[in-house]
């Protein structure tokens, strides 16, 4: 993260510069302030003499508009003229002044270390620098051996999380996008996506967006798109789509067009109970009744696969009370596992 590093320090000296009283800095003067200070630096990294490199006059234009940003960077009022040269213009502004208690430190270092570990991940790259400069305002010691006391189950699927940061990028900016598309079963085609929000679910990635050709919210594996770019269609808002409820009413992802809520009653026998108890197959789950060999419990939900996939894979201590329809669908996949597993 050398690069970000540079930055950081880089920032760090053009705030110094703007509030020195001392002396006007006009952009050769913050050229070479900068230039002084990322070498000095890589001495002190590296233990031995390094080449002196300049700081380009782009980089250094690109720093100062980055520190104008108030969304992305430090809403910094600089200003500059050709008497004075570059200058805050509130002379009381500090880019990097920040008072924090050593408790809520200590609990901002453990948030970091978890976002590190998110951004260790090439999807989440463009944390690296926000995380460096929360560090760094914050004055969080960095830590080269950092024990981790809490750890992620990532994803291992890499043809699916290599669209990660390209497709977050479409949803931040509104923009269309025209994806190849390449379904299990059938040939690949092209479809344009409004797209909405990525999930992840049971160590896969899913992209929930608007199909300009089906007209109606779709739900597209990560993993089974070949190729993404920027679409010319215009951009389609669902003023109906609800990013934080959409999926409320379903266990996983998929969500039928036409599909309804129902009441459904399971039976969970021995031990097996208490798991189910407490990790709930969905929010709407209640226990209705309990005896000292099973407990009974009702979910309000829309079925769908991942919830059928879900009840077979207990199928030897979780019984479908009702719908009739539901338990049919699992009583079909215990029949054709049991063909399936015919001893000889």
């Amino acid at each position: 993260m050398s690069s970000n590093n540079h930055a950081l320090i880089r920032y760090r000296t053009i705030d110094r510069c703007l509030k020195s009283q001392s002396k006007n800095y006009f952009l050769k003067d913050l050229i070479k302030a900068c230039s002084e200070a990322v070498h000095e630096y890589e001495e002190h990294r590296s233990g031995k003499s390094r080449p002196y490199k300049t700081v380009s006059r782009r980089s250094l234009m690109y720093d100062l508009k980055f520190m104008k940003d108030d969304v992305y960077g430090f809403a910094a009022p600089i200003d500059h003229d050709r008497v004075d040269g570059y200058y805050y213009t509130d002379p009381g502004f500090e880019a990097f002044k920040a008072t924090i208690s050593k408790t809520d430190r200590q609990r901002l270092d453990e948030a970091l270390n978890i976002l590190k570990q998110i951004s260790g991940q090439n999807q989440f790259k463009d944390l690296d620098e926000t995380i460096l400069r929360l560090e760094d305002t914050y004055q969080i010691k960095r830590r080269k051996q950092s024990r981790a006391i809490v750890q992620f189950e990532h994803s291992t699927n890499a043809e699916g999380i290599k669209w990660l940061g390209q497709i977050r990028g479409f949803i931040n900016e509104g923009q269309p996008m025209r994806v190849k598309y390449k379904p299990f079963d059938q040939d690949a085609y092209d479809k344009v996506v409004s797209p909405y929000l990525l999930k992840e679910y049971n160590n896969r990635w899913y992209l929930i967006g608007y199909d300009h050709e089906k007209n109606r919210i779709t739900h597209l594996g990560l993993d089974r798109i070949k190729r993404v770019k920027l679409s010319i269609q215009p951009y389609y808002k669902d003023e109906n789509f609800d990013s934080e409820s959409y999926l409320d009413d379903i266990v996983g992802i998929t969500l039928m067009p036409e599909g309804k809520t129902e009441t459904i009653r399971i039976k969970v026998h021995g031990k097996q109970r208490y798991y189910v108890d407490t990790k709930p197959f969905h929010k709407s789950q209640k226990k209705i009744k309990e005896t000292r060999n099973n407990a009974v419990f009702e979910l309000e939900l829309i079925i769908n696969y991942e919830l059928i996939t879900k009840l077979f894979a207990m199928s030897d201590s979780l019984e479908v009370i009702k719908p009739q329809h539901l338990k049919r669908s699992v009583a079909e996949r215990i029949a054709n596992a049991k063909d399936m597993y015919k001893l000889k």
